[in-house]
């Protein structure tokens, strides 16, 4: 099932802020993250560290319903002073 994946900061820019990826009906952290990876390989890295949010949570190793999915992000790490 297609959906819409956000990307933020650097990655966001790389990546348009948004991308169509095919997931499956059941859904992680892991399978999302291995996804994308698979559909940009040449940002596979950065991608790899990053967080994902889905409907406005920190995903962990929770198994989602993708129909029940309404917001999907991807969220590189952050550094600061």
């Amino acid at each position: 099932m297609e959906k819409k994946i956000k990307a933020f900061a650097y990655l966001g820019e790389k990546l348009q802020h948004e991308v169509q990826v095919d997931l499956p009906l059941q859904v992680s952290k892991a399978i999302i993250l291995d996804k994308l990876q698979k559909q940009f390989p040449q940002f596979k890295q950065e991608i790899d560290e990053c967080s994902v949010a889905i409907n406005q949570g920190f995903a962990g190793e929770e198994i989602y319903s993708v129909t029940e999915i309404d917001e999907i992000a991807l969220i590189p790490p952050v550094s600061g002073g």
